[in-house]
């Protein structure tokens, strides 16, 4: 399905627009943490939006759970402070030409409310977004995948340009697997996730390359030591897995 004209235009305005209101004090943990799209202009989006935050990393996606679509993603790193929001595309599954685009975006909040402004080619845009979580909890962070287990013996993975990024707030999950070299993306899933009892378990809500995946759940174990995430239990295929994951921007 091609990309709607609104759906470019609402990029654009969550990327290069101005944030209204006012909040007289600002800091990352303002920011940080799982939002969803309430409205543009007074209207209701054909797709869920989420935006997650944390640890100088934010995924924005738009997708619909009833149908399993995938509508797309992008996402970079950013630094935050005093309300300034600078950050370089890294993905960006609905104009991949403005990989590598650094942007200065201003930010403010009311309450548990953010509400975007911005006019794009004559029209003036307003998206409300409101909270999901304050992106706290034992996992909350933006992971890499470093070492990975083969044939029974983990083994480090090599650290190039391409990258496999996986953001936890304290209630929401993404993974993205892209190269902000190559401008190429190779993927990515979310939704909502559960910790209980060192069990980490994900409750798939979209997935850009296989929609069955949509509505499964997997769970594994996990225990967190310093920086490194150690992520274990069987994949969708049954198969046994073991992973670490490192902390970024830390």
């Amino acid at each position: 399905m091609k990309t709607s004209m609104l759906a470019i235009m609402f990029v654009s305005s969550l990327f290069l627009g101005l944030f209204s209101e006012t909040r007289s004090e600002s800091n990352l943990s303002d920011i940080t943490g799982a939002w969803n799209i309430e409205s543009q202009n007074g209207q209701k989006r054909q797709y869920t939006g989420t935006l997650l935050m944390e640890d100088g990393y934010m995924f924005y996606t738009e997708y619909d759970v009833a149908t399993r679509h995938f509508a797309g993603s992008l996402g970079g790193q950013y630094t935050y402070e005093n309300g300034i929001l600078n950050y370089t595309i890294e993905f960006n599954t609905w104009q991949p030409d403005s990989v590598g685009d650094e942007v200065e975006v201003t930010v403010s909040f009311k309450g548990k409310e953010m509400t975007v402004k911005q006019t794009i080619n004559g029209m003036d845009l307003t998206t409300v977004y409101s909270q999901v979580d304050d992106g706290t909890g034992d996992l909350a962070g933006a992971w890499r995948i470093t070492d990975r287990m083969r044939n029974g013996t983990m083994q480090a993975m090599q650290q190039g340009a391409r990258k496999t990024i996986k953001m936890i707030t304290g209630t929401r999950f993404q993974w993205a697997a892209f190269n902000p070299e190559t401008k190429q993306f190779s993927g990515t899933g979310g939704g909502s996730v559960t910790l209980k009892d060192g069990k980490y378990t994900e409750h798939i809500e979209f997935f850009s390359r296989n929609a069955e995946r949509v509505g499964a759940s997997l769970s594994f174990d996990y225990k967190v030591d310093g920086n490194k995430w150690d992520h274990s239990g069987k994949s969708s295929s049954g198969n046994p897995i073991r992973e670490i994951w490192t902390r970024q921007n830390q």
